[in-house]
């Protein structure tokens, strides 16, 4: 298919809506994962003031997805693109902020108890450079509308795992299960874009193809990596 049939089948003033009411569910399913735990540990002595850091960073990119898909539906493009200016500092800040917190949780202990120091991680360190990779393609396509919201989608829904892992309906599961459900989850939420481009136009675009890809592979991956006995020994000397 020609660079042209896509932008004619997948052209960026299409499906606002859509992309909008996906921004509106990632919101819902972060908050729901992480606002009780959040709100149960504000009472003294509280969280680190690194840990209200990365939060808010991470609280600030589901927020401004959610004003850049507004955004479009508005046709506002002019700001748009401004606040896409923005969205490239708050990526400075969440990359070495979400390491660190990263390394800070694990060496105090702040581990879930359906994950390993080892596994944590892993999977975080993965996520973020992942997360990053899908932003730098989707910044990098962002004169190609149908490219840069599809990666833009795939960049932020990869980003809900911790969230939804941490949802309370898992935790019935029993910690054995909570993982292998999450992880059905999140590539659930990341296959409604594909299906709903093959219910719309009977064809999925092929920014899918990268972005649920990189979702999908993402997960055997922590595991490959958190098997390592040099990436275990450094998550437990961190551990103490």
């Amino acid at each position: 298919m020609t660079t042209i049939d896509i932008q004619q089948r997948f052209g960026p003033g299409s499906d606002r809506r859509f992309f909008l009411a996906m921004a509106l569910l990632i919101a819902l399913v972060v908050a729901a994962g992480f606002g009780p735990s959040y709100a149960a540990s504000l009472p003294p002595p509280g969280l680190p003031f690194w840990v209200h850091l990365h939060g808010a960073a991470m609280s600030g990119w589901i927020v401004l997805f959610g004003v850049q898909a507004w955004l479009i539906g508005q046709r506002n493009i002019r700001l748009h693109r401004t606040l896409g200016w923005l969205s490239i500092g708050l990526v400075v800040v969440i990359i070495p902020l979400g390491v660190a917190t990263n390394f800070l949780a694990i060496k105090r202990g702040a581990v879930p108890p359906f994950f390993r120091p080892v596994d944590m991680m892993a999977a975080d360190l993965l996520d973020v450079a992942l997360f990053a990779g899908l932003f730098a393609a989707a910044v990098l396509m962002r004169r190609q509308g149908d490219w840069h919201k599809r990666l833009m989608l795939c960049a932020t829904v990869l980003l809900t795992w911790p969230a939804v892992a941490r949802l309370i309906p898992l935790r019935a599961l029993g910690i054995p299960h909570i993982i292998p459900a999450s992880i059905l989850i999140v590539i659930a939420l990341a296959l409604i874009g594909p299906l709903y481009d093959l219910v719309t136009r009977r064809r999925i675009h092929p920014a899918y193809l990268w972005g649920v890809g990189v979702i999908v592979l993402s997960h055997p991956i922590h595991a490959l990596i958190a098997s390592q006995p040099a990436i275990e020994a450094w998550a437990n000397s961190l551990a103490g």
